[in-house]
């Protein structure tokens, strides 16, 4: 993130603007706020570091792929670890009067908010998802920033877009089709993967957790992602060492975390997938954190 679209954070946590406030924030040896409520609407997305979001009460761990919404006279908090680790997020605030003028132009608009006031406030996204998510964020941060012309008509456009593409993304959770609904080792074990990255995730473990022979895992588990157990786990281990070194937490002390037994074999699998060293990689994202994704983007493109 450019280092003009951070903001400092107000523990007044007040709107000051009729009808929507968006924030990055980033700071370290952070201090949990006390329970609070609001009179509008919080969406929560974490980015980097160990948070949990606590809603009435009721605590639950979030991912960097997670959203928490929260609201009006709901009381909750964010509570993080004060350690080395930097605690980021994005924070978007709408009033109680904005929502119910999107609500007005379709109903589709509030299912992920009405699922909230139901008792439902949290959702964990696929990688997929959550990159498209995290580019409406983005683009609203960018034009709440600028001074362009129409900046007002486009932050409208795209918290339309961000708000319509969240519902989406709920209710097709929500709603899984029929052939989903049913029984699926394979999609178990990668979800198993993605949330476990740290844990022994041999092809002799993954078949006792899923009694399933090891050799038909290996066969459909390339079937279905089109790359070997193997890769895919490296992928995933190497992903959340990359979220790691987001938070300025040092590289020597992050990789044996997620399952590397040394830093040689470790700088060769992320300088293959990042076309950075560790070490570059955790410099320039903490000078621009949208450049690395961009480099990558850009190398595949040439």
């Amino acid at each position: 993130m450019k280092k003009q679209y951070r903001s400092e954070f107000n523990r007044l946590q007040k709107m000051t603007r009729e009808n929507y406030e968006i924030y990055y924030y980033s700071d370290s040896h952070f201090q949990s706020v006390s329970p609070h409520r609001h009179d509008y609407y919080e969406f929560y997305f974490p980015v980097a570091g160990k948070i949990d979001m606590e809603i009435e009460g009721k605590q639950t761990p979030l991912s960097s792929r997670s959203v928490a919404v929260v609201p009006p006279g709901t009381v909750h908090r964010a509570v993080t670890d004060n350690d080395e680790r930097s605690y980021c997020r994005y924070v978007f605030w709408i009033s109680a009067s904005y929502y119910r003028k999107l609500k007005e132009r379709a109903d589709a608009f509030s299912y992920i908010v009405e699922r909230a006031e139901n008792g439902y406030p949290i959702y964990h996204f696929s990688e997929n998802e959550y990159a498209l998510i995290q580019s409406k964020i983005l683009r609203l941060i960018e034009e709440d920033k600028s001074d362009r012309f129409g900046r007002n008509v486009f932050a409208g456009i795209v918290i339309s877009d961000l708000i319509m593409t969240l519902s989406r993304f709920a209710w097709e959770q929500d709603h899984p089709r029929k052939k989903e609904k049913e029984s699926d080792t394979i999609q178990t074990m990668i979800e198993y993967i993605d949330l476990h990255p740290e844990e022994d995730l041999s092809l002799d473990t993954l078949g006792e957790r899923f009694f399933i022979s090891k050799y038909y895992a290996a066969h459909e588990f390339k079937e279905r992602t089109g790359m070997p157990v193997h890769q895919y786990i490296v992928k995933k281990r190497l992903e959340r060492c990359a979220d790691e070194m987001k938070t300025g937490r040092a590289v020597s002390r992050i990789y044996s975390d997620y399952g590397f037994t040394d830093y040689s074999a470790f700088y060769r699998a992320f300088k293959k997938e990042y076309h950075l060293s560790p070490k570059d990689y955790q410099k320039v994202y903490l000078r621009d954190p949208m450049y690395p994704g961009r480099q990558k983007n850009d190398t595949e493109k040439g």
